[in-house]
């Protein structure tokens, strides 16, 4: 039997386009970075700026940006998330109760996190309970006006049954700890089954990997097994690989291309 999400309190908008997500995140990203400029008419030309990056610049720099922050720097499941077509994306209110915490900070995860059962509630008690832990620990882990009132990230994860949320803990935490019972989510619901986007660094790594060792034939088949599975999990992964590995004009590195995309 299919397991069915929890229903929303509210649904607000159903079928949001990825795309409102992914700038919302870049938006939240940068004010972070430049945190230190409070000026209201700066900050409105940088959303601007960021909102029509994608028809400036095109559909792949776009998402490399998403990629590099949320992958590459905060290690995040935003990109993974927001290039699987599978998944459609509804504006809807949810009750905090109904919501799972994942990541938050590697040095409190296994300490604080877990122990909450990945509670929201449970986690905010503490809050409360510790401000001499956050204040050490968590210093970022106060109210920020300018982000609070946006839609935290959420996706139904069917094989655990849990609405995860991925993107806007802090804001969580910190409405379950002033005793709120529902947020505002972007909820993401797998409707087919459909590969993600591969980011581009993660071939260009795996790149510079199989430079250094192909001379080593032992290394080779694992190599070409990671790099089917890269293939294999994602909607771009062959042409990433194709384009990357094309200019090497040795004869192991067009094999290594052939034997990667052999079916």
């Amino acid at each position: 039997m299919k397991a069915i999400a929890p229903k929303p309190v509210k649904t607000i908008q159903r079928d949001v386009s990825p795309y409102i997500l992914a700038n919302q995140y870049l938006y939240h990203e940068f004010l972070k970075i430049f945190r230190d400029v409070k000026d209201k008419s700066f900050r409105r030309k940088m959303r601007q700026s960021l909102y029509h990056m994608r028809q400036r610049d095109g559909d792949d720099t776009y998402w490399l940006l998403v990629a590099a922050i949320a992958e590459g720097w905060r290690v995040k499941m935003v990109y993974r998330l927001l290039t699987n077509p599978g998944y459609q994306w509804n504006l809807e209110v949810r009750k905090i109760a109904d919501l799972t915490m994942t990541g938050f900070n590697p040095r409190i995860v296994d300490r604080l996190i877990l122990r909450s059962h990945r509670n929201f509630y449970q986690f905010a008690d503490y809050y409360h309970r510790h401000p001499e832990f956050f204040n050490k620990y968590m210093p970022n882990l106060v109210p920020r006006p300018e982000r609070d009132s946006h839609p935290v990230f959420v996706f139904w994860d069917s094989r655990e049954r849990t609405l995860r949320l991925f993107d806007g803990m802090r804001r969580t935490v910190l409405a379950a700890a002033d005793g709120k019972k529902t947020i505002e989510a972007y909820v993401g619901y797998p409707v087919a089954k459909r590969k993600p986007m591969v980011n581009l660094d993660k071939i260009h790594y795996f790149k510079l990997l199989f430079a250094d060792a192909k001379k080593n034939k032992a290394n080779y088949q694992a190599f070409v097994r990671v790099g089917r599975e890269m293939v294999r999990q994602s909607r771009n992964g062959a042409k990433a690989f194709c384009d990357s590995l094309k200019p090497w004009p040795d004869a192991m590195s067009k094999k290594f291309i052939k034997d990667i995309l052999k079916r």
